[in-house]
């Protein structure tokens, strides 16, 4: 098991489902997994990984743009 940070590299409404929302910079969500893949490398966890910044913000991540390009992913445990 490990755990993972999530975070937004820069500002952006590129990730987001509706355009009106827009990630910020620094916003980060956490999570375990089973393995010790990072999570942002397998398309299975990007849903999860969405509901996380949903749940946490109230912003709809479309889940086909959970990748290095907008997000950073650091092991934490």
């Amino acid at each position: 098991m490990a755990l993972w940070k999530i975070s937004v590299k820069n500002s952006t409404n590129a990730a987001c489902k509706n355009k009106r929302q827009k990630l910020e910079r620094g916003m980060f969500v956490e999570t375990s997994t089973m393995s010790t893949s990072n999570p942002l490398g397998l398309t299975r966890e990007h849903p999860m990984l969405a509901q996380l910044f949903m749940s946490k913000y109230g912003i709809d991540v479309d889940p086909s743009h959970m990748n290095y390009s907008y997000f950073n992913c650091e092991r934490i445990g």
